[in-house]
């Protein structure tokens, strides 16, 4: 299995690490020359990977394509490249649709697009893949939980999630901070704060119908702590704060 990969920003990296650290077996990875620290220390740090001078040479190398670049540059980056008609391109750039990369990738036929996040590392990573074909699936199967989307409108509401990244380790950092003021040392708050929201995340999810207003009520015991702020913290309008900027994120995407 021959693959290559443009752009070597976060994801792209992450992803080259999680394939390096996987089961699988019998590849090669070619790198394009952006991001040269990174691309370097990959290249030094695994013997299936090559650091190339072009990105002519990552696809002159390649059959899998793995394509993570800006949304502002991307188009006039691969219009450069000559695509063969067997190339399999996997898309990690957002807003982008299949048709689009489709013509900016003739003559090449196959394009999923996919959501890999950078914990993609731990091998602990949903990934959302679209138009997924049987090499791109192996691969993901390897390194993470790929979930297949049947249209590309649900692939953006999904995309748009990762957008709450930040402010969703925002709050860890201010629980965190309240934990210190009050006189847990920070080690521990931490700690604590990571793995307890780790475990609840996990109830949900080997959960076979993930409910989360049942999971909810279920920890909202009458009178008890979670019941008050689930009531405070609602009426407040934080969680509403989360859905109004999901929507904005969103607006983008329809614009595409």
């Amino acid at each position: 299995m021959k693959i290559g990969f443009i752009g070597t920003g976060k994801i792209n990296s992450a992803v080259v690490e999680a394939i390096c650290t996987s089961s699988l077996k019998n590849y090669s990875i070619k790198l394009s020359p952006r991001s040269r620290d990174k691309s370097t220390v990959l290249a030094k740090r695994f013997s299936s990977v090559k650091r190339m001078e072009s990105n002519q040479l990552v696809l002159d190398n390649a059959d899998i394509v793995f394509i993570a670049l800006r949304p502002d540059v991307y188009e006039e980056i691969i219009s450069e490249l000559e695509f063969r008609n067997d190339h399999i391109v996997v898309s990690l750039i957002p807003y982008t649709r299949k048709d689009i990369l489709l013509e900016l990738v003739k003559p090449a036929k196959s394009v999923s697009r996919a959501i890999p996040l950078p914990t993609i590392i731990n091998h602990n990573c949903p990934v959302p893949v679209f138009s997924p074909v049987e090499q791109v699936m192996k691969i993901f199967s390897a390194i993470g939980q790929p979930l297949v989307i049947d249209n590309e409108d649900q692939l953006h509401v999904l995309w748009v999630l990762t957008g709450l990244i930040t402010p969703y380790y925002d709050l860890l950092s201010e629980l965190s901070k309240w934990s210190v003021n009050n006189g847990v040392k920070k080690e521990l708050a931490d700690k604590y704060i990571a793995d307890m929201f780790l475990s609840l995340s996990n109830a949900a999810s080997v959960r076979s119908d993930i409910n989360f207003s049942e999971l909810s009520g279920h920890a909202a015991t009458p009178g008890g702590m979670n019941e008050r702020a689930g009531k405070e913290i609602g009426d407040s309008g934080a969680h509403k704060a989360y859905t109004e900027e999901a929507g904005r994120i969103l607006e983008k995407f329809k614009t595409v």
